[in-house]
């Protein structure tokens, strides 16, 4: 570590103790929107990175000049992820080890403010707590952030006088939607609506909270980071949970509060009305605890949801309801419709039939809305 004098210290901690506000500002004056094709713009102080999954090949990492890497799926896709810059890509992350990132607007803030710091004191403090997950984790322990954020809706094409409904959740939701859509295309007179799914993308889609929170401004926009033009009339379903019971019952506490932090965030950033939607059944999960996680999760968003008076819809129960307690056979009396003859193979997904289910009953809920 390089010597520093008191005043150098306190110049760094100065710095650190900036408002936000006055961060962003400072950065945004020295750098431009990122635009990675016609498709696609990130926000200053992001890198534009392949992203298979995505409708537009590009995704956006949060990170200023990163390392964009990926891991080979076959069938010429790919996870894409990103490392900080000086980084190298490794089948196992980032070499030198990065724990986690930025889990939040404020820690990207913080990042690049202990980076600017210390290449300006010449003091290599910043990559102790690059290297510290006591640092990187105090927000979220389930940040999906080593993938890209995928872009927003596209295209944004609604019909004039119609409203609009935009789906914010994971793979179970990107397998709903379209179904979905089809329905509410041929809905007559108030029923007939736009249906969108953010982020445009396939593999997990809007993944964890911890995600949300990384990408919020990426939800809310168009793939060219346009805010979507949503109104009183219109609908955001959403959805997180798939993607944060891996963290067991343990993590119902982070869930909490990842979830209320970025439902209270929606409320502010839109005008749109909200839905959100209980997490379906891990139907054959590797872990006992996966299920009962989600049930438990599923009370936890109820609680959020029923304080910030938001309507529910509960996905959860109907199934149950009609395919029994978990796990689910591929055939025989312990099969499911909805999942069967692969209920194994599929864990957490469904089958047409099974998404044409779901879709069903969010569009019936969205009727009374």
């Amino acid at each position: 570590m390089g010597e520093c004098c008191p005043s150098q210290l306190m110049a760094a901690v100065a710095i650190l103790l900036l408002s936000s506000e006055s961060v962003v500002s400072a950065v945004a004056a020295v750098s431009a929107p990122q635009t990675c094709g016609p498709q696609t713009i990130c926000k200053s102080n992001s890198t534009c990175c392949p992203d298979t999954f995505s409708d537009t090949q590009y995704g956006c990492c949060v990170l200023p000049n990163a390392v964009c890497c990926h891991t080979p799926l076959g069938s010429g896709l790919a996870r894409n992820y990103c490392c900080p810059q000086g980084s190298q890509c490794s089948t196992n992350g980032c070499v030198p080890v990065q724990h986690n990132y930025p889990c939040g607007p404020s820690q990207v803030i913080e990042y690049l403010v202990i980076r600017m710091v210390s290449q300006l004191l010449n003091f290599h403090f910043w990559s102790y707590f690059m290297d510290d997950p006591k640092f990187l984790h105090f927000q979220g322990n389930n940040c999906s952030v080593s993938f890209t954020c995928s872009p927003g809706p596209l295209p944004w094409v609604p019909e004039e006088g119609i409203r609009n409904v935009v789906v914010i959740g994971d793979s179970v939701s990107i397998g709903w939607t379209p179904v979905l859509k089809q329905i509410l295309a041929n809905a007559t007179g108030k029923q007939r609506a736009f249906v969108t799914h953010s982020p445009a993308s396939g593999d997990g889609g809007a993944r964890s909270t911890s995600d949300m929170l990384q990408c919020f401004d990426y939800r809310l926009s168009t793939s060219v980071l346009e805010p979507l033009p949503l109104s009183p009339g219109d609908i955001i379903v959403f959805n997180f949970g798939l993607h944060d019971y891996n963290l067991g019952l343990g993590g119902a506490d982070e869930y909490e509060t990842e979830l209320l932090s970025l439902t209270q965030k929606m409320l502010k950033a839109t005008k749109a009305k909200l839905l959100f939607v209980l997490t379906t059944p891990v139907h054959n999960g590797a872990s006992p605890e996966d299920n009962p996680t989600v049930v438990e999760l599923n009370v936890r968003a109820t609680k959020i949801m029923k304080q910030l008076n938001i309507p529910i819809l509960d996905l959860y129960n109907p199934i149950i309801s009609k395919c029994g307690p978990v796990p689910w056979a591929d055939d025989g009396p312990s099969a499911c419709s909805l999942c069967a003859p692969e209920c194994k193979k599929l864990v957490v997904h469904y089958t047409p039939t099974g998404y044409e289910f779901i879709a069903a009953h969010v569009a019936s809920k969205l009727e009374a809305l």
